[in-house]
């Protein structure tokens, strides 16, 4: 059969027989269709291609091995099919190959299209890759507020999500009467958009098997910052308020309301340090607390410059808050010595954690606040007040007591100076002035709770001692 008119059937494909080296047999075509090829190897294995022209170049294609009955490979019937299939993309696409790899590669991009709840997952670990503190604090407002709340959400293809599914997020919080929250979870929700958006374009990822998100937009952008939630606020709480609000943080028993022991615990013996940032604190594990000298030494990653150390004294007042969470989380040397039972897999060694593994975000403690506060005003008629109203009557209450300015803005960790001079050579911690103030504080503190408490004589003088 001649070349330019031979067109395949079953029993011509059968009387090929296999040589020692493989070998090729072409069907006639018209000009510019491209043939059907068929590649007789020596095992006797036939297999059939498209071989087409594009761009001055042979290309071939393959359409699958022979098989007259179908059980291991594709009958010559089939063949045809999947040869009609391709001529037709061939017309239409102008590189049938090239055309099939674009889809293959849109299909596992598909295929790997992550949801926001990966998408959520994936930026919070970013940030804890990169050493940020602030990815336990994300991880908590996401589950809080996106995942666990909006199930369907967290499922969709991040992709899919419209500038209405965040506001949807976020009016279900400004219905709970939750203010500040809002715009952190409108700027995390927004950062990990921006997130995914720079993972899609490393060619890392790419690369990879990981997640794809295929973004087009953040959705976030047009969702507005409600600027009146981020409005200075003046609320402080009087001695009886601060009363209340003490005697509302007695740890619950089981099967009592109230709060849960560690949430309760964590909020005191913030309160005796006179209302530490909250995240500064939770971040704070065992090893930063040093009983020989009774120091807690923090460190402030707030503002520009980096971190920096905040070493704080613990008054006997604030170690008798410790005390139960010391009780619930010993040090894991601690309870290794009096065969107390930790977790073997416990990621925290820290006394401000429900479960030996997970610390406690601040979102944990606003809310507990919060809830708080709703039943105050309920029972006792008391104004609405916020976790960080509570730091704000602390550095007020200082004041009153006579704490200087400068020893106030070291013992709250308002900064440090500026410049060469703060930068390099001011040094001195103020250790001997943040003890006076935080004694005055804890004094004042258990008048407050105890009123019939008499008053302990502290010294006024809080200037520096000096080598």
């Amino acid at each position: 059969m001649r070349e330019q008119h031979r067109v395949f059937t079953d029993p011509y494909i059968k009387s090929l027989k296999p040589r020692p080296a493989p070998y090729k047999r072409a069907e006639y075509a018209p000009k510019g269709e491209g043939r059907l090829t068929m590649r007789v190897l020596p095992s006797g294995v036939k297999e059939f291609f498209y071989r087409y022209r594009s761009n001055g170049q042979d290309k071939t294609l393959a359409l699958g091995r022979y098989d007259a009955l179908g059980r291991n490979g594709q009958t010559l019937a089939q063949i045809r099919t999947a040869l009609r299939d391709r001529r037709d993309l061939q017309r239409q696409t102008g590189d049938v190959k090239e055309h099939l790899r674009a889809e293959a590669r849109r299909r596992d991009v598909e295929a790997r299209r992550g949801s926001l709840e990966q998408l959520c997952n994936a930026y919070v670990a970013s940030l804890r890759a990169a050493g940020k503190p602030s990815a336990e604090e994300a991880e908590g407002v996401f589950r809080r507020h996106v995942i666990k709340p909006f199930p369907l959400l967290a499922r969709a293809k991040a992709n899919e999500l419209e500038p209405a599914d965040i506001q949807q997020i976020l009016a279900r919080m400004v219905k709970a009467g939750i203010t500040r929250q809002v715009n952190a979870t409108r700027s995390y929700l927004g950062a990990a958009f921006a997130y995914g958006g720079r993972s899609d374009r490393d060619p890392r990822t790419v690369a990879g098997s990981g997640v794809l998100f295929a973004l087009k937009s953040n959705p976030v952008s047009l969702v507005p910052v409600i600027k009146e939630y981020e409005r200075t606020r003046d609320r402080t709480l009087t001695d009886d308020e601060l009363r209340e609000y003490w005697k509302a943080l007695e740890p619950r028993e089981a099967g009592e309301h109230g709060l849960p022991m560690v949430q309760a615990a964590s909020l005191r013996f913030n309160l005796a340090l006179a209302c530490q940032r909250v995240k500064q604190l939770l971040r704070a594990d065992w090893p930063a607390f040093h009983f020989g000298e009774n120091t807690l030494l923090l460190r402030d990653s707030k503002g520009r410059g980096g971190a920096r150390d905040h070493l704080l004294p613990l008054t006997p007042f604030a170690l008798e808050q410790l005390r139960p969470l010391r009780k619930i989380n010993p040090p894991r040397d601690a309870a290794a010595r009096v065969g107390l039972a930790r977790a073997d897999d416990a990621e925290a060694d820290s006394p401000f954690t429900a479960d030996g593994k997970r610390r406690m975000v601040l979102g944990t403690l606003s809310s507990a606040v919060r809830e708080i506060s709703k039943a105050l005003k309920k029972s006792k008629k008391i104004p609405a007040f916020q976790l960080r109203d509570i730091r704000r009557t602390a550095e007020t209450m200082l004041q009153r007591l006579g704490v200087d300015k400068e020893v106030r803005a070291h013992v709250l960790s308002h900064g440090r100076t500026r410049g060469v001079q703060g930068k390099h050579y001011e040094r001195y911690d103020f250790l001997p002035e943040k003890r006076v103030a935080l004694e005055k504080w804890s004094d004042y503190l258990q008048r407050v709770i105890d009123p019939k408490r008499k008053a302990k004589v502290v010294p006024l003088d809080t200037r520096r001692r000096r080598a």
